[in-house]
C-alpha cells in the first residue's frame, strides 16, 4: 500500500521501528510499489484479514476462533506461524474483557470506516475494520487492531493512533476508542493512556518525514 494513502496500522510500526528499518522498509514499500505500476496488480491482499474477520465473529458468538484459525491454517501453511499466535492474544484479551463486563456485549453489524488527511504533506491515513460493541444498552468500544510481532505497540504510539481515530472519526467518542495489540492481548484507550496534548504536531512531523523519505525513491 502506498505511504500518501496508507492504513493507520502501518503507519504506526513505521513510526515505532529504527532509523535503519524504517529505511529499510520504506524502500522495500516504494520498490514494490513501482513494480505494481509496471507490471500490473497481482492477487493477495492483507495477510491478517482473514483472522481479523474470523476474531470479530468470535465476538459476535458467530463461530469459535480456534475452529476457525485450524480451518485458516488448513487453508494456507503460511498462516501456521502467526495465526496461532495472534488468536492466542485475542483471546485473552476477550476473555478478559468478558469476565470484567458482566452486561451483554454485541458487535454493530454495520461497517466503520474513514479517514484523515493531511493537506499540507498530500497524505491520507486511514482507519477500518473495526470492531464494533455494544456493550449494555447504551456503551459502545470502538477497536482497532495491531497486528505486528516486532515492534510492539507503545503507549506513545497508540497515543498517536488514538488521537488520529479521533480525527478520522470525529461523530465518536474517543473515550469509546481502543487499539489493540493482538499478540500481546494489550487494549490501548484514553483512560489509561490520556492525549499529552502534542499529538498533532507530532504525528504530523513524522509523518512529513516518512513521505519524504518514500518520495525520494521516485525522483
Amino acid at each position: 500500500m502506498a505511504l500518501d494513502k496508507v492504513n493507520l496500522r502501518k503507519l504506526l510500526k513505521l513510526f515505532m521501528l529504527k532509523d535503519n528499518l524504517r529505511s529499510t522498509a520504506i524502500r522495500v514499500d516504494a520498490l514494490q510499489l513501482m513494480k505494481k505500476q509496471d507490471e500490473g496488480s497481482t492477487p493477495g491482499g492483507d495477510f491478517h484479514v482473514p483472522f481479523w474477520s474470523d476474531a470479530k465473529a468470535h465476538a459476535g458468538g458467530g463461530r469459535d476462533l480456534r475452529e476457525a484459525t485450524t480451518e485458516q491454517v488448513e487453508k494456507n501453511w503460511r498462516r501456521k506461524g502467526l495465526y496461532p499466535r495472534l488468536t492466542d492474544g485475542f483471546l485473552v484479551w476477550w476473555n478478559e474483557k468478558r469476565r470484567r463486563i458482566n452486561e451483554p456485549i454485541a458487535t454493530l453489524p454495520s461497517p466503520i470506516k474513514s479517514s484523515h488527511g493531511f493537506v499540507q504533506i498530500e497524505g491520507i491515513v486511514k482507519v477500518e475494520n473495526l470492531l464494533s460493541l455494544r456493550i449494555g444498552d447504551d456503551r459502545f468500544q470502538y477497536i482497532y487492531p495491531y497486528f505486528s510481532e516486532k515492534p510492539e505497540l507503545t503507549p506513545e504510539a497508540a497515543r498517536l493512533g488514538l488521537w488520529l481515530m479521533s480525527k478520522a472519526l470525529p461523530e465518536l467518542n474517543i473515550a469509546d476508542m481502543r487499539i489493540l495489540d493482538v499478540l500481546r492481548g494489550l487494549a490501548f484507550g484514553t483512560e489509561e493512556y490520556p492525549l499529552a496534548g502534542n499529538e498533532e504536531e507530532v504525528f504530523e512531523l513524522r509523518y512529513r518525514r516518512i513521505l519524504k523519505e518514500w518520495r525520494d525513491h521516485f525522483k
